[in-house]
């Protein structure tokens, strides 16, 4: 699998399931900015809290084929493998799906991750230990404190006022190189 980074801000993801792994993804394409839809007859207190503060929808009822039409990431996180199967076979080639207890059957991995500022660092295990990728992501991230975050951010302002310059690419790539190899 390709490892990449999607803005999910205003993308439709809709979620089946309604216990504490689709709670778990759900909180991630949330805090994305995502519109997240529920799926489930069932679901968390957290998951009926967030419906009832209006943060996301919650169809209370079983799916049916036609609700996943119109989700950019479909999710399915029951835990019921015959359902998830079925949530696989309802989606769309075009459409970016998540079987949550079976990695091998969506054609997408959620990776475990942390982000503050410009800084994302991100890491997979394939599925083989959701643990361990925690437990490395943490490890990884933890050097990198508020001051290194804020070098980033300069960075970030200082990269957009080179490229929109008058010089030459082949300065500005020198320019830009030169910031990062003063971190």
């Amino acid at each position: 699998m390709l490892p990449i980074m999607i803005d999910v801000k205003g993308k439709q993801v809709t979620i089946i399931g309604g216990g504490r792994v689709a709670y778990r993804k759900l909180s991630v394409f949330l805090g994305q900015g995502a519109k997240v839809t529920v799926i489930s007859p069932d679901v968390v207190e957290q998951i009926r809290l967030l419906h009832e503060e209006c943060r996301i929808l919650w169809i209370k009822r079983k799916m049916m084929p036609n609700d996943l039409t119109q989700a950019f990431i479909v999710i399915a996180a029951t835990d019921k493998q015959s359902v998830n199967a079925q949530v696989k076979a309802y989606s769309k080639d075009n459409q970016l799906i998540c079987v949550a207890d079976d990695g091998d059957c969506g054609n997408i991995h959620m990776v475990s991750y942390k982000q503050k500022g410009n800084l994302t660092v991100a890491v997979s295990t394939g599925g083989a230990s959701p643990f361990l990728a925690k437990k490395l992501t943490d490890q990884f991230f933890q050097p990198f404190d508020d001051a290194y975050i804020e070098k980033i951010d300069q960075i970030s302002q200082k990269r957009k006022e080179i490229k929109a310059s008058d010089v030459s690419d082949g300065e500005k790539r020198k320019r830009l190189k030169e910031l990062t190899e003063r971190m």
